[in-house]
């Protein structure tokens, strides 16, 4: 045969054979069942505990997708961390070549939260953190409504003080697990648990999600919808001194949110956003100072709002009497500069709480020096008068030296001012 002809012969046979498929379905587009999926979630043992860290592994012929409760994974081996501890589910779902999903569900036990994950520190501080209600920040309400893309309770809620559990606090801990703790004001705690996850967002209005078991934050109510307390946040803000947590109405964190939100925004305790030490000095002495009525003839009464003194109705010392039981004439308030504050009844009893100075509220620029709150006492006849006579807890501070101090609270409906003015004993 000629060889050019043999040639070209074995040439086209060599393309006929390579442009003919060689089809492989079982690999190219088959399928297995959620029975068949080796998967494994196992987690890691550090000193014969099993830790937070999950190992993730996908040893099947799909495409891997972990769901974990505080993030995901495409991976076919992850490491990953979680936020909480006892039994933790994992759900799997697996692409098949063909297109197709299967899935399955794998719960491990999770012991101790060994490892930090990112965020949890802003949570605990340094292992145990406690936050209360904001009372710091002027016209956002610390409880209320607004709408979704708010940063606050910017249509409606009730001033600091005036909504339920509004002086409870929440602590976030680790120990062990992360421990969510509530405590109420008469010392009533309420156990639970805490997880989040930083990477389930609501478009750029939530930074993620805080979800918590067995206990909830104060007041955990929707306000236009009672449909039980609440569990699960929105993570709005998440900072060392700030903590702003949302739902929306009927105590939902859908992915798409939309509508009307509540608000509720916390403080670490003990946080200040306003430097009080000259203010505590002045009213402590440096260490103990002690405080009563002096010889004026105005020395408590009301007036108009935001002036300085009474004007109105006007009592003198020897008229202070009656007023409140023991508080008259002879009755004196110890400041120290720990923060206690003793009231030292003119009838030899006594009460015994806490103080402290925070930046001035309400009233035209100036006005007020700074706020005074006592904690689980009154200053001597700090009673709201007009009001049912109760207990008022916060006043401004109008003047302030060595030897005088003028003290204020408004009405709540503003129609009139109440004024104190104390000299140094």
């Amino acid at each position: 045969m000629n060889k050019s002809i043999l040639y070209t012969l074995l040439t086209g046979l060599a393309l006929l054979a390579a442009c003919s498929p060689v089809e492989s379905r079982d690999e190219m587009t088959g399928a297995i069942t959620a029975e068949q999926l080796n998967i494994s979630v196992t987690p890691e043992v550090v000193d014969g505990v099993r830790s937070n860290k999950l190992i993730l592994e996908n040893r099947s012929p799909t495409l891997s997708f972990w769901d974990y409760g505080v993030g995901t994974s495409a991976k076919a081996y992850d490491e990953v961390l979680v936020t909480s501890v006892g039994d933790i589910e994992v759900i799997f779902t697996g692409r098949n070549g063909d297109g197709s999903t299967i899935s399955r569900t794998v719960t491990v036990n999770v012991e101790s939260i060994i490892y930090e994950v990112t965020g949890m520190d802003k949570f605990i501080g340094s292992g145990s953190k406690t936050w209360v209600f904001d009372a710091f920040t002027d016209n956002n309400h610390p409880y209320g409504i607004g709408g979704v893309g708010d940063k606050a309770a910017t249509w409606w809620g009730p001033e600091y003080g005036e909504f339920n559990e509004w002086d409870a606090s929440i602590t976030f801990a680790l120990d062990g697990g992360a421990i969510f703790t509530k405590t109420l004001s008469d010392g009533t705690q309420q156990k639970g648990s805490f997880s989040f996850n930083l990477t389930k967002k609501a478009g750029n209005w939530s930074q993620g999600i805080l979800s918590l078991k067995g206990a909830t934050i104060p007041n955990a109510y929707s306000v236009n919808n009672k449909a039980g307390e609440a569990y699960d946040f929105y993570i709005i803000e998440l900072e060392d001194d700030l903590l702003i947590l949302a739902n929306v109405t009927g105590n939902g964190v859908p992915d798409n949110p939309d509508g009307e939100a509540n608000f509720w925004i916390f403080r670490p305790e003990g946080y200040t956003a306003f430097d009080g030490s000259p203010f505590v000095e002045a009213l402590t002495g440096g260490s103990e100072k002690t405080w009563g009525w002096g010889a004026g003839k105005n020395v408590l009464g009301n007036n108009a709002v935001y002036v300085n003194a009474p004007g109105w109705w006007i009592l003198s010392s020897d008229d202070v009497n009656g007023q409140a039981p023991g508080e008259g004439t002879g009755a004196t308030m110890v400041f120290t500069s720990n923060g206690t504050l003793k009231i030292n009844r003119n009838d030899g009893t006594s009460a015994e709480g806490k103080f402290s100075i925070a930046a001035p509220k309400g009233g035209p620029e100036g006005w007020s020096k700074a706020s005074l709150r006592t904690t689980d006492v009154a200053i001597l006849c700090g009673i709201a008068f007009n009001e049912g006579n109760g207990p008022v807890t916060e006043y401004q501070i109008l003047s302030i030296d060595g030897d005088k101090i003028t003290l204020a609270n408004m009405q709540k409906d503003e129609s009139a001012g109440w004024y104190w003015i104390f000299t140094a004993q």
